[in-house]
């Protein structure tokens, strides 16, 4: 594994391999998939949830309403029904979400439209997502792997830079090409998105610039700045709590 000479810390397969799980396994978005119907398919996975199961509840729907309209003014029993006929898992729960998501959506602008998100800033769609109150911390990264067009590279965010930067994988205030060089093989290989989402997850949501969530960051172990921010006894308690202090203690058998 290719690491950057400045720095001795984690190397970026093992990174990965460390904040990945099963929520961040989204796969690119299909080509008939708009940005409404891929927002809906986030929600509906939820923060812990499998997206292939929340992707068939979306086309299941799609394929039986005329209209994301119709879905949204339906008896609540009538969008369930359809989910279990499909055998989509949740059916009632998943319904329910899906006619609240929309109702949502077209309380916000008056519409239903949401392509226009692929066309604007990482800012501006996170900020349709959190008026939504309903997307998963994963959403706005998908959403960002989305917009990108032929050519274009991998999107590096200052968290991003700042996380890599406190574990201790690059020096203090990389570039982007520094970080693009960096996860270079994680994001070529064929887990590229999941790749991808779980790195942003962990830099934007954990690793907060402000008030980073150091006793569930599961890097904690490695990271210097956690050891820092935490103490020392406060660092080795979470350590014990979180189960980090076992790995630890395996890695250096």
């Amino acid at each position: 594994m290719v690491m950057a000479k400045a720095s001795k810390g984690p190397a970026a397969a093992w990174l990965i391999k460390r904040l990945r799980s099963d929520v961040h396994k989204v796969t690119p978005r299909k080509r008939d998939m708009n940005a409404l119907e891929r927002v809906m398919a986030l929600v509906l996975q939820g923060p812990e949830g499998s997206y292939s199961a929340a992707e068939k509840a979306v086309s299941s729907l799609k394929a039986h309403f005329i209209h994301w309209n119709e879905v949204r003014v339906s008896r609540a029993f009538e969008v369930a029904d359809v989910l279990a006929e499909r055998r989509v898992g949740n059916a009632p729960e998943r319904a329910e979400a899906a006619q609240e998501y929309l109702r949502r959506v077209f309380g916000l602008q008056n519409h239903l439209e949401l392509d226009w998100l692929y066309d604007a800033s990482s800012e501006r769609r996170a900020q349709l997502l959190d008026s939504i109150e309903m997307a998963p911390a994963h959403a706005g990264p998908v959403l960002d792997l989305d917009a990108m067009e032929e050519g274009d590279l991998i999107p590096v965010s200052t968290d991003m830079k700042r996380f890599l930067s406190r574990v201790g994988a690059l020096p203090p205030s990389p570039g982007e090409k520094q970080v693009r060089s960096f996860m270079a093989s994680q994001f070529k290989n064929k887990d590229f998105f999941a790749n991808f989402v779980a790195l942003q997850v962990q830099a934007g949501e954990v690793c907060d610039s402000k008030h980073p969530h150091c006793r569930y960051c599961p890097v904690l172990d490695v990271c210097p700045h956690g050891k820092k921010m935490l103490g020392k006894d406060a660092w080795s308690a979470a350590l014990q709590d979180s189960g980090l202090a076992a790995k630890k203690k395996a890695a250096r058998r």
